[in-house]
């Protein structure tokens, strides 16, 4: 299921994130790539949960966030999301590039992907996937893709 975001999140991140895709031509063109149907139905899915985590009021998220605020992970969250992510996920909210809704909605998307062996590079893609996709993240966004790019070249900052 990863890899069908993946797909979609590189094909279509030009796309105005207004501009409402076809599910029906976006399954057609999975198909044709060699993709299972089950697992396309269960990307879109995951997808559209993703879009509905941002509907919040932007006000009362902040309002909810709390600068002394600290996240303990349940034992099931510790079993799904490695330590490495863990610290990965506190790095990026002490950098001020995840708020704690952020941080959040990455832990559920994460939880809800039903995989046991989430990599911290595609960890990053996914956070990546979600700041894109919340309309009050856009800086945040930014930073996180230069990071990203900035590594990929070798650049260290």
């Amino acid at each position: 299921m990863f890899e069908i975001i993946m797909y979609l999140f590189e094909s279509y991140i030009q796309i105005d994130q207004s501009m409402e895709l076809d599910t029906q031509e976006v399954t057609d063109e999975l198909m044709q790539e060699g993709f299972q149907k089950t697992e396309i139905t269960k990307a879109l899915a995951w997808l559209d949960n993703l879009a509905s985590m941002h509907k919040q009021d932007p006000q009362s998220r902040t309002l909810a966030e709390k600068a002394t605020s600290h996240r303990i992970y349940n034992k099931i969250e510790q079993r799904h999301i490695s330590l490495e992510c863990r610290s990965y996920i506190s790095y990026l909210e002490e950098a001020k590039i995840l708020t704690t809704h952020t941080r959040e909605v990455v832990i559920d998307c994460v939880m809800s992907l039903d995989c046991n062996d989430l990599i911290l590079e595609d960890l990053k893609w996914l956070i990546l996937m979600v700041l894109f996709n919340d309309p009050v993240s856009d800086d945040a966004f930014l930073q996180l893709e230069s990071m990203l790019m900035d590594f990929e070249d070798g650049l260290i900052h």
